[in-house]
């Protein structure tokens, strides 16, 4: 057929009229499922697409959703944004995407430049949040969703994933495997994760009747090169026979240190990581981690906005979702009471 196909020429091919097309195009409730499946035939037979500019101005929106991260240049980042960007898709939103890179202004200045009307609502992944930030956030009354928050007590919606009960039963594993010896890197002190993870390892040592030994627990940023230096000096100094890290790049930046030292991994010394990024899977060994269901948590975050944005409210402020030991080959038995 030539020119666009308007919705009055599906409505009269299916034998319906233009407000069913309308229902059945935008997913409303009120029709059969029969229509429906007729009503979407037609549609696809005739190549017809909604005018969803059209709908958007009719609506008072701009079909724009603004996504403020933290970091474009970190895989952890990336992942949440491609379930972001498919939720968004298949909702026919487009995405508008800026980095802060821990700068606390740009990120204030990022809200009130997208607070002028130019998006229907806003994605945060990792953000610094200061004071200033959500007073502005919530006097603009623009819908926000907070991804992975510094501080879980943000008076927004929020989503993140259960960082005390992973760590745990990463720990758990090292223990289960005979390690009595086991080091820790916390990654940074500020943010409230760091904390429910080290809580987690911690408990599960003394569950299992096993010190913490202060000098083996190192704060560091979640770098491979942070990593593979903490690694080294506690390889040198303490002696471990594991090392439970607070981040996936920390430790494959432990298993080449230990393996600049010398050691085989798992053999010599096993490595249990937190993220299951693409590079855990892809290392060798593999690495042995806490999974977090990263493209989940964007799609999830996305879901929870778009009900935001449609007036909706949502069942609960802060959403937790599962995490996931995933057992790799960094991780193996102890050979001895310490690393030769």
């Amino acid at each position: 057929m030539a020119g666009r196909v308007t919705i009055a020429q599906v409505a009269s091919e299916a034998g319906v009229s233009a407000m069913t097309v309308f229902y059945v195009m935008n997913g409303k409730p009120g029709v059969s499922e029969e229509t429906r499946r007729r009503v979407t035939e037609v549609a696809g037979r005739l190549g017809y697409r909604p005018d969803v500019a059209a709908r958007n101005l009719k609506a008072g929106r701009t079909g724009l959703i603004g996504l403020i991260a933290l970091d474009l240049t970190s895989q952890y980042c990336l992942e949440i944004l491609r379930g972001v960007a498919e939720e968004l898709a298949a909702a026919e939103q487009e995405l508008l995407v800026n980095a802060t890179y821990h700068d606390a202004v740009r990120e204030k200045d990022r809200i009130e430049f997208l607070a002028h009307g130019l998006v229907d609502g806003v994605l945060m992944i990792a953000p610094v949040l200061e004071d200033k930030t959500v007073e502005l956030l919530r006097e603009q009354i623009l819908p926000c969703v907070i991804i992975d928050p510094r501080h879980q007590d943000v008076p927004l919606p929020r989503l993140t994933v259960d960082n005390y009960h992973g760590m745990r039963e990463g720990t758990q594993h090292l223990i289960d495997l005979g390690h009595t010896r086991i080091a820790y890197l916390r990654g940074e002190e500020d943010l409230e994760s760091t904390s429910q993870r080290f809580q987690g390892f911690e408990d599960a040592m003394k569950l299992a009747g096993l010190k913490v030994d202060a000098q083996m627990v190192v704060t560091c940023d979640f770098s491979y090169a942070a990593g593979f230096r903490a690694t080294a000096r506690l390889i040198d100094k303490h002696r471990p026979t594991a090392i439970v890290s607070g981040a996936d790049l920390m430790a494959l930046g432990a298993i080449d240190a230990a393996r600049a030292r010398g050691l085989d991994v798992p053999t010599d010394f096993s490595v249990v990581g937190f993220d299951d990024l693409p590079q855990a899977a892809q290392s060798f060994p593999g690495l042995t981690t806490v999974r977090q269901p990263l493209q989940d948590m964007g799609q999830k975050a996305a879901r929870a906005l778009l009900s935001l944005i449609e007036g909706r409210r949502l069942l609960m402020e802060r959403m937790e979702l599962e995490t996931e030991l995933v057992v790799r080959n960094s991780t193996a038995p102890p050979r001895g009471d310490g690393v030769a």
